[in-house]
């Protein structure tokens, strides 16, 4: 479990970086509301994390909490109802302020 803690870390910290150089920042919506997010905290991810064959985001909190939002669309339009927190060793998984 540790081992896909520290792969999750990797896609976050990698995306906030590459999210860095693209610019204007869009919306993504769930349950019809922008998600909410704290800079330079959240470093959102795609990733098919429950291998449904859609591309799930995976984000943080301000507090390092790692949130799973589950696409309930499809490939070309997704949709995120919720969130739930990734759970691993039976606690929220969460990364360390650097």
């Amino acid at each position: 479990m540790k081992k896909i803690i520290l792969i999750l870390a990797m896609i976050i910290v990698g995306s906030a970086m590459f999210a860095q150089t693209l610019g204007e920042l869009i919306l993504i919506e769930s349950n019809g509301k922008p998600i909410e997010y704290n800079r330079p905290y959240v470093g959102p991810a795609i990733y098919d994390l429950d291998n449904d064959g859609l591309d799930d985001l995976i984000t943080s909190d301000k507090y390092g909490n790692l949130r799973f939002y589950k696409n309930v669309g499809t490939k070309s339009n997704p949709k995120y109802n919720g969130f739930e927190f990734i759970i691993a060793e039976g606690e929220k998984a969460q990364i360390e302020n650097w």
